[in-house]
């Protein structure tokens, strides 16, 4: 359970500076947060998802911004510990207290917040997601258009007695929202350009979940000039569904994720973007600014074997014995819960071990865990059935 005086206990007091002016706005744009997530079934990664939304919120705080948006995928899926969901809650009752319910988060459903696993088969319960209830406590703003309904109807204004609607507006930025519109968007988006209105007194963002072709090798992704009629209506299309971020044009933004929620992730560019909107006489000026969160620190390496061990523990032995190397430096004075200690994705190559000689690698994943201050080992085999390979050049 999280402290009634979380955010007291960092800030003090919440005072927002000139919260009156109707041509200055800021806002956070973050995305994939994927609270749930219980990567490798390890509690401290767990906890990792909800510290980067901790700290999301804190940032919220300390620059003062006016709202958040969410670019879908805040939940890894409807499945969910109970104690995780009672924390989120609580942290966001939390925020929403101290920050006298002045900064709106407002959010929209991704694949994977409307996504439930069972025995490794994914289907969609489509009503059903945790958004909702959180929409449904007050704690977020869950836009929803009914995408059912003509253009000129699609974006109702949100309407918190009801707690539904498609967009909402805060001073002079209006904010539009659908929910996550599967794999071919495209069906969509020529409706959803024509339900929004163009007011050169209004700054326009479109929160959406999908990504953009190109922008993540082998992924597949919308074509950027698929979606160049949409500029003629919003001034900053708000994106989310790929982890790694990337900016187009100077309209269009995706964050990333939060975390690292695999271990290609770890390569990416992550983070979240602050952004600074101002009305400068007829047209409106932006600034974009990268915020980078505290996540977990990952290390990679590699280690070959040959064919000559003569059992398990042998292999162990020297697996450990050559990690000494790059291990050796790492702080083992730290807790778990400390991001700085590192996540170890670890790759074996060369000769794949004899049947005699074959590891576990659960129990070897036990033993560097307990030798080396890692939160977790990832372990990736990767052999050769022979040493007739570029291994074996390395090896010699």
């Amino acid at each position: 359970m999280l402290s009634d005086n979380l955010f007291k206990e960092k800030f003090g007091t919440f005072n927002r500076t000139n919260p009156d002016n109707q041509d200055f706005t800021k806002f956070i744009h973050a995305s994939d947060i994927h609270l749930g997530s219980h990567q490798y079934q390890n509690f401290y990664r767990s906890n990792d998802f909800i510290r980067a939304f901790k700290e999301i919120l804190e940032l919220a705080i300390e620059y003062q911004v006016d709202f958040i948006i969410l670019g879908g995928d805040v939940f890894t899926s409807l499945e969910m510990l109970p104690g995780k969901l009672t924390e989120i809650i609580d942290l966001l009752k939390n925020f929403k207290d101290f920050s006298y319910n002045s900064i709106s988060i407002i959010t929209i459903e991704g694949n994977h917040d409307i996504r439930k696993f069972s025995r490794g088969v994914r289907f969609e319960r489509r009503g059903q997601s945790w958004l909702k209830l959180l929409n449904s406590l007050g704690l977020i703003i869950l836009l929803d258009a009914d995408l059912s309904a003509p253009p000129e109807h699609l974006f109702q204004k949100y309407d918190f007695g009801t707690k539904k609607g498609g967009k909402i507006q805060i001073k002079n930025v209006v904010i539009y929202g659908t929910q996550y519109l599967g794999e071919k968007p495209l069906a969509y988006l020529s409706k959803i350009r024509k339900g929004i209105v163009k007011d050169k007194e209004l700054f326009n963002i479109l929160l959406q979940h999908f990504g953009i072709e190109g922008q993540m090798e082998n992924i597949p992704g919308v074509k950027i000039e698929e979606i160049q009629p949409l500029r003629h209506r919003i001034n900053y299309l708000a994106l989310g569904h790929f982890h790694k971020q990337f900016t187009l044009e100077d309209w269009i933004y995706n964050p990333g994720s939060s975390e690292a929620v695999c271990s290609m992730d770890t390569s990416f560019q992550r983070g979240t973007f602050l952004v600074e909107v101002s009305k400068k006489f007829e047209n409106f000026e932006k600034k974009v600014i990268n915020l980078c969160l505290v996540n977990r620190k990952y290390l990679w390496d590699t280690i070959y074997l040959n064919d000559d061990f003569r059992n398990k523990k042998e292999i162990v032995a020297f697996i450990i014995n050559k990690l000494g190397s790059s291990l050796k430096y790492l702080n083992s004075n730290i807790h778990a819960s400390n991001p700085k200690m590192p996540v170890l994705y670890l790759i074996l190559k060369g000769v794949k071990p004899s049947k005699l000689s074959k590891f576990n690698e659960k129990e070897l994943k036990k033993k560097i865990s307990d030798t080396y201050p890692v939160v977790d080992v990832k372990i990736y085999q990767k052999f050769n059935k022979s040493l007739k390979t570029l291994d074996n050049y390395i090896l010699s």
